[in-house]
Order: structure tokens, then sequence, then C-alpha cells
């Protein structure tokens, strides 16, 4: 009788793959795959360190212009600026899949692309660099209460809960730097803008990772920037504002253009990637080193220096921010 020779990776009692064979075959597939993901998460988390670093430079950039261009006009030609800049990496493509994208992306433009970016050059008018840099962290705190209320993404209990308390005071004493008055402590206005620009980003960032599902970060924020520098511009126009465009200085155009295209269209698009990459939390978590860069820059380029209020608001709200992100 002629004896069957079965291959090494072939039971010859069952007739079937052996188990350790099993094992040995896709355990390497497995690590391979594991490896695979890493490198994606590693991206994610270096694209949003980055994004931070550009953004926080925008602070200190944004000041030589304020001092003589409106900045409803400021923020029109940033947006349009910052938009034609993604046009080669978004391979100049305004379509989306669906109607709910188009839903989703009137509301980060309108949101983030429009009133943010005002809110925050008005406010910038009114405080220093530092502050704004410090207040950047209400843009994380908010977004991450938001995906908890809207989108499941809750901070963990009782520490979760400790974490954003911490936050809020930290904020509290950024924006108001226990100045008392005769009756109540004073808030810069300067300052509240700010915050409420960081409030209207924290929409566009949890609604944009919704976007990320069906359309790349680079087409959302080419689109994005230039619907919101459009609608920004038409509302200068309206407003009799074009003679602050027309009229910046030759010698600012520099200083605009790069703060346009690093600063904002670039942050832009590698923050999305972050968000596309690693998710909402553990991107803001990233993010929250965006003053860090925000108050170097400002000490070496404007001499500001960080009192300690503002040390202890820093302080607490990044410890609070890398509690409410744990996992």
């Amino acid at each position: 009788m002629r004896k069957t020779c079965f291959p090494p990776y072939i039971s010859s009692a069952t007739g079937g793959i052996d188990k350790n064979t099993i094992s040995i075959v896709v355990a390497p597939l497995a690590a391979e795959k594991a490896q695979g993901q890493g490198r994606h998460a590693l991206a994610g988390y270096l694209s949003v360190l980055f994004a931070s670093a550009l953004f926080g430079s925008v602070f200190t950039l944004a000041k030589v212009p304020l001092a003589t261009v409106d900045p409803l006009a400021l923020s029109a030609v940033v947006y349009i600026i910052a938009g034609l800049g993604l046009i080669p990496f978004a391979r100049a493509s305004f379509r989306f899949d669906t109607r709910r994208d188009y839903y989703y992306l009137a509301i980060i433009t309108a949101f983030g692309a429009v009133a943010a970016p005002v809110l925050l050059l008005y406010g910038l008018q009114q405080t220093d660099a530092s502050d704004a840099a410090i207040l950047t962290n209400g843009e994380i705190v908010f977004t991450i209460i938001l995906s908890a209320i809207f989108f499941g993404e809750k901070p963990h209990g009782r520490v979760g809960l400790l974490a954003v308390i911490l936050v809020v005071i930290g904020l509290f004493i950024a924006t108001t730097d226990l100045e008392l008055s005769e009756t109540i402590l004073q808030f810069n206005a300067g300052n509240l803008m700010i915050l409420a620009s960081m409030f209207m980003w924290a929409i566009d960032n949890n609604v944009s990772r919704r976007l990320t599902t069906n359309a790349s970060p680079a087409k959302i924020a080419m689109v994005k920037s230039l619907a919101g520098g459009l609608v920004m511009l038409a509302a200068a126009l309206a407003l009799g504002r074009g003679s602050a465009i027309t009229g910046i200085e030759p010698g600012l155009w520099l200083i605009i253009v790069g703060m346009s295209i690093s600063g904002f269209g670039g942050a832009l698009l590698l923050f999305l990637q972050g968000i596309k990459r690693i998710g909402t939390v553990k991107t803001m978590s990233v993010f929250s080193m965006t003053p860090i860069f925000g108050i170097v820059i400002a000490a070496l380029a404007l001499g500001e220096s960080i009192s300690v209020f503002q040390g202890i608001a820093t302080g607490l709200i990044i410890f609070g921010i890398l509690l409410v992100s744990r996992r």
C-alpha cells in the first residue's frame, strides 16, 4: 500500500492544517499589521506636534500686521492665501461624496474658518501673544467636552472630572491674571475673544473628524480655508474695509504669506491628519504643546515674559489635559 506524504504543515492524522503551523504563519502577519498601525499612529503624533509648533508661531507673527491692518481684512487675506497654498496637496478637488459631507463642510467653514479666526485676530489686538498662546488650551478642553457629550469619547470617571476642573481653573487664571477690581475680577476682553474663538474651533474639530472619514484632510483644509476666506472678504468689502487690504505695506506681505501658509494652512492640514490617524482626544492631548511653542516664540521675538500666574495656569491646564486624555 502506497504511503501518502503530507507537507510539513498538514497533519497526517487529521488531514488538516496543524494549529502550531497556523500560529507560525499568522503571527508574522499580525506583527506586520501591528507594526504598520504603529507607524500610522506615529505619523499622526508627529503631524500634530508640528501643527502645534506652527500654530504657536501665529500669536507672535500676527502681532506685526495687526498693528496696522484691520483684523477682519487680515483674516480674509490669510485664509485665502492658506487655501491657495493647499491646492497642490488637495489636487484642486472640490467635490465631496455625499450631501452630508457638504453639510459638515458648511458647519466647519462657519465656525472654524470665519468666526474663529476673526475672534482670534480681534482678541490678539487686545492682549499679549503669550496670553493668547496659553488660552489655546481652551480649544483642547472644549473639544474634549463636546466630543464626550455628542460623540461618546468621555473622560474617565472622577479623574476625568478632576482634570476638566483643573483646566477650567487654569483658563480662569489665564483669562483674568487674578487682577482684582473693587468688586470683581477684571476680565480682559481680548482674552475672552480668544477663548470664544477656541470654542468655535472645538466645534470645528469634532465635525471635521466626521468629515475625514470620507474626504482627505488636504481637501477639507483647502476648501474650508478658501470658502472661509471668501466669506470674510465679502464681509470686509461690504463693511467698506477693502482699503485695509489694498493698503497693506509691501514689507508686511512676506510675514502674512508665511503666517498664512505655515501657521494656518500647514497647521490645519497636519492637525486634520492627526485627527484622522489617532482620533480627537489623543490629537488634542498632543496639541496642548501649542502654548509652550507660543510662549517661547513670543519671548524670543517680542521680549514678552511669563508671569507667575501664567506659569501656574499653564501647568494646571497641561496637567489637566494629560489626565483627561488618559486611556
